[in-house]
């Protein structure tokens, strides 16, 4: 897992940390094991189409989600929609932060607790719907966010290259 001291307001011990994250990933590991073999179970009896459905169900409501964030936000902007993904990856992600413009945002994900946890439990391909969500949720958040990605640590690459920008004006 990433670390506590990048998520928590203060400073804690590294042994404390060391439990806290061997627990928390236990706990991750299995409720999300419980969410495969549920996918897994309605593939083999109502086919392939059932998790389509679910993978489709799951993204609506991400874009959804984000949509009403973008449109609740008292800032939409590219900047704000960046400061809110690092939030929620602190902790169980590690990157670099490759540029930091108005129009642009660039990251090299070099640690991602969820393909961890997929990739063992052999579920990359239902891991993967997390990622193929980055795109659309960032246009939900604010139309004018494009997103780009050639690598993903869930498909086996070292890294994710998310790049975030606004889309020029015609």
């Amino acid at each position: 897992m990433g670390s506590l001291q990048q998520a928590l307001p203060h400073p804690v011990e590294t042994e404390t940390e060391h439990t806290f994250l061997e627990i928390l990933g236990r706990k991750m590991a299995g409720a999300v094991s419980m969410y495969v073999d549920a996918v897994r179970t309605i593939q083999a009896v109502y086919g392939p189409e059932a998790a389509d459905a679910i993978r489709n169900h799951r993204m609506r409501k991400a874009v959804e989600r984000a949509s009403a964030r973008g449109a609740q936000a008292a800032d939409n902007s590219l900047r704000a929609f960046c400061t809110a993904l690092e939030e929620g990856c602190r902790g169980s992600h590690e990157w670099e932060k490759l540029e930091d413009s108005d129009v642009r945002q660039a990251y090299r994900f070099t640690r991602c607790v969820w393909a961890e946890i997929l990739r063992s439990l052999n579920a990359e391909d239902v891991g993967f719907w997390i990622c193929e969500g980055d795109g659309p949720v960032a246009a939900a958040f604010n139309p004018r966010i494009r997103f780009r990605r050639t690598k993903t640590l869930m498909e086996g690459d070292k890294c994710c290259d998310h790049v975030y920008y606004v889309e020029e004006d015609p």
